[in-house]
């Protein structure tokens, strides 16, 4: 593998400025063994759990393959996620977290877009077989979990097997939505032809009917004015269908650009754009240990900003997420949310009762 693939490593790369995905599936995100990345403690107060962890990871023994090799070519590529992701956990192993926690169940996200990053490859044909597989693996767990897993392949929009993959996944049993790490996927909002490509993307969804979750940023730059032109020519294209945005609109924290990202999207909501009517963020990634939010420029007072910027959006736009593995097993990192968002116990009440808008149509 090239030094390329730490761009499409799918972890969300909490650390470095350089791309990251929030891959998870085989082994998933959580944080390392660096001291900031020790496992977040849970309080004595007891923590009221969320019915639905809407953003966690699984995957194939090939997933975890091509993490064990990143981290040998690089092994600062993981450095603020949980050494849980060279574990290889299984589902049972999800299960087993899941009622630890106490929360009934998952929407896991496929990392299968790893496996076929924009661009020429040397062999696109055993890539797009391997996107394949690790999809099809998602899609079983959830099919075998008796309703405790909500599978959400995941697509590369840019990749020369979109639409193949697209095509394939349309109206298959099991299947309730698409993932989509744009980040990992290098996109750049003030790429014309790019950005014409993802509103077809949303817009091919819509008409297929297949909620969407959006990892939107990388590790790297995501101004708020990129934020507005996804809103407008992207976004607009989804219509009334379900949209998830990851993490706050951001990747890990609550640094300025993932508070000018909320803000933008707060203000779209607000004058109801084209797109937002059942669009929702999950908060997966926004609490982090104390050092590791320092290192990605997220302070306490910031957070306080985003958990405001939440009420003026309304609470029931939010919905909660662990990352799971890569922040950790779920009931300490939930337990951290609690400690370090500042929301009153109706607040974070309601949180716990939210689901996403796909979830709700399923019903």
């Amino acid at each position: 593998m090239q030094a390329s693939a730490l761009a499409r490593c799918g972890f969300g790369r909490l650390a470095s400025r350089s791309l990251g995905i929030i891959a998870a599936l085989a082994a998933a995100l959580a944080l390392t063994a660096s001291p900031a990345a020790a496992q977040p403690a849970v309080t004595n107060a007891k923590i009221v759990a969320p019915v639905t962890d809407h953003h966690v990871h699984l995957g194939t023994p090939a997933l975890a393959d091509e993490m064990d090799e990143i981290n040998k070519l690089d092994p600062t590529a993981f450095q603020f996620l949980s050494p849980d992701i060279f574990t290889r956990p299984t589902s049972a192993d999800a299960l087993r977290i899941l009622d630890e926690a106490g929360v009934k169940r998952a929407v896991i996200l496929s990392t299968a877009y790893m496996f076929m990053p924009s661009g020429d490859l040397p062999n696109a044909a055993e890539a797009a077989r391997a996107m394949r597989a690790e999809n099809r693996f998602i899609v079983d767990t959830a099919l075998a979990s008796h309703g405790r897993f909500i599978a959400f392949v995941a697509i590369n929009p840019f990749a020369a097997n979109a639409r193949a993959e697209f095509a394939y996944w349309k109206g298959r049993r099991g299947v309730s939505g698409i993932k989509l790490h744009l980040g990992g996927a290098g996109f750049h909002a003030s790429s014309p032809e790019q950005v014409a490509i993802l509103a077809r993307f949303f817009a091919d969804a819509r008409k297929a009917k297949l909620p969407l979750v959006v990892h939107l940023r990388g590790g790297g730059p995501f101004p708020k004015s990129d934020v507005e032109i996804f809103i407008d020519e992207v976004l607009s294209q989804a219509g009334d269908l379900p949209v998830q945005i990851a993490h706050g609109g951001g990747y890990a924290g609550a640094d300025l650009a993932t508070i000018d990202s909320l803000t933008a999207f707060g203000d779209a909501i607000a004058r109801k754009a084209p797109g937002t009517r059942n669009l929702v963020f999950d908060i997966s990634g926004v609490a982090l240990p104390e050092e590791t939010a320092k290192a990605l420029g997220s302070s306490d007072a910031q957070l306080k900003i985003f958990v405001d910027l939440m009420r003026r959006i309304g609470l029931d736009r939010f919905v909660i997420g662990s990352d799971w593995p890569a922040l950790g097993r779920i009931a300490p990192y939930f337990a951290l949310i609690r400690e370090k968002l500042p929301f009153t116990d109706a607040e974070w009440g309601q949180l716990c009762r939210n689901e996403a808008p796909y979830l709700r149509h399923r019903r």
